[in-house]
């Protein structure tokens, strides 16, 4: 199909007219924020353990990794478990999602066993009475947020580990806004769960 010289000028200006409109676009959901405090490597465990110690209401956790030492129960990682627990017994409403998958890297029969990271993690809220759900094994949920009290959510890099909260370079945001924290516990509550 051969373009005369109007044609090309009609296409360049709607196209370069919608390319104008894509730039201008901002968020879908331009949500207010009474503060945003970045986390950035060892600020990160100091922050998350006042914020779910001094949790009113309710904690949603989905973390992509909690993984614990049984032999080793004074690491951070451990505490920040240990909080959630803590949390549960004042009767603040804590619900927990763990990402559990196959092992996609793998080859051969190893391929398709399921992967379940926070293991321990998984039994000892359980065994403590907190709800707390594997997501669907064939999706990977590798979110790491917290909301908490309807009003303050933890979002980043961060995993529940040894090597991210005391090697890596991680980095993580605390944001206290009830908009965006209605809108993450809007979106988490629809992963899919299973025990």
């Amino acid at each position: 199909m051969k373009l005369n010289k109007t044609s090309t000028i009609l296409v360049c200006i709607i196209f370069l007219s919608i390319s104008g409109l894509l730039c201008e676009v901002r968020s879908v959901y331009p949500l207010p924020a009474d503060d945003v405090i970045p986390l950035v490597d060892a600020e990160y465990y100091p922050a998350v353990h006042k914020a779910l110690t001094n949790a009113k209401k309710s904690i949603l956790c989905v973390m992509f990794m909690a993984k614990l030492d049984p032999k080793h129960t004074g690491g951070d990682e451990y505490q920040l478990v240990l909080d959630l627990i803590n949390a549960h017994k004042r009767r603040v409403k804590v619900q927990v999602i763990f990402d559990q998958n196959v092992k996609f890297w793998e080859r051969g029969k190893n391929r398709n066993v399921i992967e379940k990271k926070s293991e321990y993690a998984y039994k000892l809220l359980l065994k403590s009475g907190v709800p707390v759900f594997y997501d669907n094994e064939n999706k990977i949920t590798h979110n790491k947020v917290l909301v908490i009290d309807k009003y303050i959510t933890i979002i980043g890099s961060t995993n529940w580990t040894y090597s991210a909260l005391r090697k890596n370079h991680e980095a993580s945001v605390m944001i206290k806004s009830r908009s965006v924290a209605l809108a993450f516990e809007g979106e988490l509550e629809k992963i899919e769960r299973s025990r």
